[in-house]
């Protein structure tokens, strides 16, 4: 696939399958041969008879040299004509397997005795069938008549020439054996196919992607309708794959899989991260960013933003430092803008910096309002730097310092979104950068500091002496199949018990029937009712009964202030976005053990 933003026709996805059948088996006539050779070389009997030795070894190096001059023609080829290869190889992998239990079935003619050069053989079969199976996962045209051929007659060969009465023991397990590995077959050929599916269909997506930001960029309102709704789309598919990938890191797996789970939570968080991103770009343009003003402990927000990066930093021979002088513990602010600020700029310091160190420095300063100091965040790395005739740039939209450097990617948009939070937010950014030295960002903040909190009172908050662990009955309603399964499993890990429906209207009925539900999780986007008139309903339900209030959750890929205010106006106590993450489902079911939402 030679680029990612075209679509793909039957002729090409063909192509692509033919290629990979090559690219796996070029090298599998060896492994028949010496599984031949070891084999009959075990056995006192066989090796005798070195003609016949010799007959089959050249028809498994035969074999192999024709694999490679399959092999090469399509590496080599541009355009392919699928049908004659793949003739080739139906052929090829049919003579294989004639080939392997004509050998197999001269050893047990010539020694019958059920011993180790027979045990050897079988175990070879079972590998090379194995093998055979997953190389031809591509094309179930191939994989039907090798499977039929390595097995039937070579089960028929046990029957016949093995010493009585294990002969029909081992022909019955060879052809079990071979019903299993035929469906494991068909199992890996869908799989296969779903995922090159899947593959060309993120390929169009991506397209659909690119055009959509050409059109976007004529008009400010466009671009933020636009990426608000491709979010949602993208959003729905991510809480599938983030969801999936965090059921199987609290699987039983070993080191290498858990790397691999690992790349895939990464992976997606940044992906994630890239699209809020975009769309808190997209909010800035049409001016529909809001700030929040909460109490918090900007320590605690330091903590969790170089925390959450730590992870990061393991890939390179880079020290992460964290100084922090006197500061007040309590402030009044928006400190998940904070947050994202110092995420950006501690991530953008990573991307640079090759070895060396990371520092962030925290200080504050009194303000000429009483009630206001300016704090003053300092992150400065030993990266790349910067040229001072690239330095009026880097807060630009879509400009790269790394332009010319294809080993460094990004989006462009990190240090534009950053500096425009900060402005927002009523601060300043600057930069101090020498090249091939390092650089240094300076972001100053004001934040308010009430009487209250110089009073030193603090936020009060649960403790978890007073989250209780019984059992919550839950009502999720949600009307994908994939979100259904991943919800599900992520609430019994926290100790759930969940019902299920797939429309607002299910779970008004199953409310009815059954009102002791702890808590609701309720999609705001399905058919015959959505979420938001489902709500209203059970609102009015428990009016009418004077029961109490059910908790109610949102739970949708939206993430714009317009929707969340829609889902509380509607009678929901809480909101989720997708995907979300454990750690977030478990924050609102420990809100839900306490009674915190009344």
């Amino acid at each position: 696939m030679k680029n990612a933003f075209y679509r793909l026709d039957d002729n090409q996805v063909s192509d692509i399958s033919l290629k990979d059948i090559a690219r796996r088996s070029r090298y599998g006539g060896i492994f028949y041969l010496f599984a031949f050779l070891g084999a009959v070389f075990s056995s006192v009997t066989a090796r005798e008879h070195v003609y016949i030795i010799g007959f089959f070894s050249i028809c498994f190096l035969i074999l192999q040299v024709y694999r490679l001059v399959l092999f090469n023609k399509l590496s080599t080829t541009n355009e392919v004509t699928v049908s004659p290869y793949y003739t080739h190889y139906c052929v090829l992998y049919s003579a294989s397997a004639i080939a392997w239990v004509g050998s197999s079935a001269w050893l047990f003619f010539v020694n019958p005795s059920i011993d180790l050069a027979v045990t050897i053989n079988m175990m070879s079969a079972a590998c090379l069938s194995i093998g055979g199976v997953n190389v031809l996962a591509p094309s179930y045209k191939i994989l039907r008549p090798y499977c039929f051929l390595i097995c039937v007659p070579f089960a028929l060969a046990a029957g016949a020439f093995l010493e009585a009465p294990g002969n029909y023991t081992i022909a019955c397990l060879i052809l079990g054996y071979g019903l299993f590995i035929f469906g494991m077959g068909k199992q890996q050929h869908r799989a296969y196919w779903q995922a090159l599916n899947d593959n060309l269909n993120l390929s169009a997506q991506a397209a659909e992607l690119e055009k959509a930001k050409v059109a976007a960029e004529c008009a400010a309102q466009a671009k933020a309708d636009f990426l608000a709704s491709m979010t949602h789309e993208i959003r729905t598919p991510m809480n599938g794959v983030l969801g999936m990938a965090q059921l199987l890191a609290m699987s039983d797996l070993n080191e290498q899989q858990k790397q691999q789970v690992n790349v895939i939570n990464n992976a997606g968080r940044t992906l994630i991260h890239i699209i809020n991103n975009i769309l808190d770009y997209s909010k800035m343009d049409a001016k529909q960013l809001a700030l929040e003003q909460l109490l918090f402990n900007p320590r605690d927000v330091v903590n969790e933003a170089v925390l959450l990066l730590s992870v990061q930093f393991e890939k390179k021979p880079i020290k992460l430092a964290c100084i922090m002088d006197d500061i007040p513990e309590w402030v009044q602010g928006d400190p998940y803008r904070l947050h994202q600020v110092l995420y950006n700029l501690i991530g953008n310091a990573f991307k640079f910096t090759d070895e060396g160190e990371i520092t962030i420095k925290v200080s504050c300063q009194k303000s000429h309002d009483e009630d206001t100091v300016t704090f003053i965040f300092t992150v400065s790395d030993t990266g790349i730097g910067i040229a001072p005739e690239y330095r009026q740039y880097i807060f630009d939209q879509f400009y790269q310092v790394n332009q010319f450097n294809s080993n460094i990617r990004g989006t462009g948009l990190g240090l534009s979104i950053t500096q425009r939070l900060v402005e927002f937010m009523g601060g300043v950014i600057s930069v101090e950068s020498t090249l091939g030295v390092g650089s240094a960002f300076t972001v100053e903040l004001p934040f308010t500091v009430t009487e209250d909190i110089k009073m030193g009172l603090s936020p009060v908050s649960g403790g978890e002496s007073d989250i209780h662990t019984e059992t919550l009955r839950i009502l999720l309603a949600e009307d994908n199949k994939i979100n259904q399964m991943i919800c599900e499993q992520l609430l019994g890990k926290l100790g759930c018990v969940v019902d299920v429906v797939e429309t607002g209207r299910g779970a008004l009925e199953k409310f009815t029937e059954n009102k002791h539900y702890d808590a609701i999780f309720m999609d705001c986007n399905m058919p015959d009712m959505d979420g938001f008139l489902a709500t209203a309903a059970i609102r009015q339900v428990e009016k009418n009964t004077e029961g109490s209030e059910t908790p109610i959750i949102a739970l949708t890929a939206h993430v714009e202030e317009e929707v969340r205010h829609k889902c509380l106006e509607s009678g929901m106590n809480d909101f989720l976005s997708k995907p979300f993450l454990l750690e977030d489902l478990e924050a609102i079911i420990n809100r839900i053990r306490i009674a915190a939402f009344f």
